[in-house]
């Protein structure tokens, strides 16, 4: 058997190492990717959480001030915010419906 020059052995080291560097480069920036769209899931998720706290917050005030349960609507704004605000609305138009006197 015929043994290759060390010039060709050394080529093809150099040859093999940059495709294995190519690969590792390749799988960094994949992972790269990855990071970031794993970080911009994690932003949105905190502006959701804030948003339902925020209209847990504002049925509960409610609540306090119509001498409701400030907890009960607390939870149901964080939990069901949209539906609960709407029907809060609904509530408070009924309420105010309810003092205005007769003829006005």
């Amino acid at each position: 058997m015929r043994q290759l020059p060390a010039s060709v052995l050394i080529l093809l080291s150099i040859f093999s190492l940059c495709s294995a560097a190519d690969e590792n480069t390749r799988r960094l920036d994949d992972l790269r990717r990855r990071v970031e769209t794993l970080e911009g899931r994690n932003h949105s998720n905190e502006a959701a959480g804030g948003a339902a706290f925020v209209a847990g917050a504002v049925c509960a005030l409610w609540a306090q001030q119509t001498g409701r349960n400030a907890w009960l609507w607390f939870f149901l704004g964080l939990i069901f915010n949209v539906i609960t605000l709407v029907v809060l609305l609904y509530k408070n138009s009924q309420d105010r419906q309810r003092r205005v006197p007769p003829g006005l």
